[in-house]
């Protein structure tokens, strides 16, 4: 019984794992680059993810007097007056949610620093 046993837990543990996708996207503009990683799990309904975007002129006093960003016609918005840094990150995290299909791009609109504006799209690595 206890052989059974021990042959059995591995296997549950692989057929949970399977119900697990890990999705990775990159993307960038002239000034920006941005990534978005995340897991997807619970047959698909929840996400756990992350954006991370990157200004590319970075300089040592690198800042921002408004910075906006708009993901996927606004699914996703991150809105910051004087931001001082040249990289954001943005968790994003749902339950019984629509999450992003693996063959999909995502769409990223960035503004800042009054009239300046990027789009680009962040293609599945």
């Amino acid at each position: 019984m206890k052989k059974r046993l021990l042959l059995l837990v591995p296997f549950i543990f692989l057929i949970v794992g399977c119900n697990h996708k890990h999705l990775s996207f990159s993307g960038e503009s002239e000034n920006w680059k941005g990534e978005y990683s995340a897991n997807i799990s619970d047959n698909e309904t929840k996400e756990d993810g992350k954006y991370i975007f990157g200004y590319k002129k970075v300089t040592s006093d690198t800042s921002f007097k408004n910075l906006e960003i708009t993901i996927n016609d606004g699914e996703t918005k991150w809105n910051e007056s004087d931001y001082k840094a040249a990289t954001i990150s943005i968790s994003s995290s749902c339950s019984g949610c629509s999450t992003p299909q693996e063959d999909q791009p995502i769409d990223v609109t960035i503004k800042w620093d009054d009239g300046k504006e990027e789009s680009f799209k962040l293609e599945p690595k």
